[in-house]
């Protein structure tokens, strides 16, 4: 889906964002970054340094609506956790709107992604 590189002074992490958020934060903790990923926006170019490279069609979607003066590496790993744990119905769908345009921002595909994954009858 998408990886995060990721370069805190002179060490280097690459993360599979797909991973569990409390596995994100500790790996970036053994590199020495204390900040929740919550809180670490992707611009942060001062102290960290992150790449985003999405594998597959559906990372290539969600860097497609990734804002990095807005977003944080927390709300992208989310994102990316959620779309993982879809059903392939959901997934069909929740790429179909990417595609579509009807989800614009980070913000907007959890919202969705939350939406599908409380909805019980698809």
């Amino acid at each position: 889906m998408v990886i995060a590189s990721v370069r805190f002074l002179t060490n280097n992490l690459v993360a599979d964002l797909t991973c569990r958020s409390a596995d994100l934060q500790s790996n970036l903790q053994s590199i020495g970054v204390l900040t929740p990923p919550a809180l670490i926006k992707l611009d942060n170019a001062r102290t960290l340094q992150i790449q985003l490279t999405p594998d597959d069609n559906m990372g290539e979607r969600i860097c497609g609506i990734v804002n990095p003066k807005s977003d944080t590496l927390g709300n992208v790993q989310k994102l990316c956790r959620y779309a993982y744990c879809m059903n392939e119905q959901h997934k069909e769908s929740f790429v179909r709107k990417l595609k579509n345009g009807d989800i614009k921002s980070v913000s907007q595909g959890i919202k969705e992604a939350e939406k599908m994954r409380n909805d019980k009858s698809r």
